[in-house]
């Protein structure tokens, strides 16, 4: 049923939980995963000296996390996970937008465990991706 699994992570202990999960959903379903972090674009224009050093410096953020995230994955017995860093002002959109690409079939992502009240006046970047996705969506809740 699900064959290639999605895993939005920003590095919290609430998205590692839920890679961690995914992992051990992939490993038996056999399925492939991939972890993906959304680093924000900064505010600008194009071509201003900074905004292409704060783009710069902000994806090879997002790489360096999406490192750990595998590394410790794979050091709980996952499988190796592929790994994509996409630019974009809203997280949550952008994750929908990965998910509608066709290229998976489940989206994994953790939650702050706000509640409702606290979900309603924050935003929820999980709400709006189990909101907006095509495919399904497993939010992880627990402990950490």
């Amino acid at each position: 049923m699900f064959t290639r699994i999605l895993v939005a992570t920003d590095g919290s202990a609430h998205s590692r939980r839920a890679a961690l999960t995914a992992a051990e959903l992939a490993r038996a379903l056999g399925a492939s995963l991939t972890l993906l972090a959304v680093y924000p674009v900064p505010p600008g224009f194009e071509g201003e000296p900074d905004y292409s050093r704060d783009l710069e410096a902000a994806l090879l953020s997002a790489r360096a996390l999406l490192e750990v995230e595998a590394a410790a994955i794979e050091a709980n017995g996952g499988p190796p996970a592929e790994t994509e860093a996409i630019g974009g002002r809203q997280p949550g959109q952008t994750i929908v937008d990965a998910a509608a690409s066709g290229q998976y079939d489940l989206v994994v992502m953790g939650t702050r465990g706000l509640g409702r009240l606290g979900s309603t006046l924050l935003g929820s970047v999980s709400a709006h991706v189990a909101a907006h996705s095509p495919i399904p969506v497993l939010v992880a809740h627990g402990q950490t």
